[in-house]
């Protein structure tokens, strides 16, 4: 486990925040875990009042939305499991381009292939469908690992809905032999 948070630390170092930013575990307080990940689409431009330094990794642990996601996390037994986008560069919410998508691909390829995840969940029905399944899809079909989508936790979708389709997918991705 060591080996893998080292390797980590050293990829995510070539990055340059507050612009880019890489994986994360989630929530902090809890020990890291290698058998869930969650991959959203693109880093979010919200930025904690009182960032504590520039090289600061604080994605998806800034809003109300992303401590209500690591609160689901938590309760369905997935707290300490790595959360990362599939681009790095942090722009204004938008869909990203094919270009984008594969100029950050390798990135994420080496994020699985050092975290080696059981079960890859994707944070939102269209970023599963429109980024994930064309571009990362292809290159780890032969790792037998378990994906499937969540609604993304900041859209309009109702926080009981969320919960639901989270639940059903951690529940079912964890039963699965």
């Amino acid at each position: 486990m060591d080996t893998k948070l080292n390797k980590l630390e050293q990829l995510n170092k070539k990055l340059k925040p507050p612009q880019e930013l890489g994986g994360i575990f989630l929530p902090r307080n809890h020990q890291e875990q290698f058998v869930f990940m969650f991959v959203a689409e693109t880093p979010s431009m919200n930025e904690p009042k009182n960032k504590s330094g520039e090289n600061d990794n604080f994605n998806f642990d800034v809003t109300a939305r992303d401590k209500f996601f690591q609160e689901m996390m938590t309760k369905y037994g997935v707290g300490g499991s790595y959360v990362t986008d599939i681009v790095k560069a942090r722009d204004i919410p938008r869909r990203p381009t094919k270009a984008e998508i594969q100029k950050w691909l390798p990135f994420l390829l080496k994020e699985i292939e050092i975290i080696q995840p059981k079960a890859i969940i994707i944070l939102g029905r269209r970023t599963y469908e429109v980024s994930f399944r064309p571009f990362v899809e292809p290159h780890i079909q032969d790792k037998d690992i378990k994906l499937d989508y969540v609604f993304h936790y900041s859209s309009r979708v109702p926080r009981k809905k969320f919960e639901q389709r989270f639940r059903e997918v951690v529940n079912r991705m964890k039963n699965k032999k």
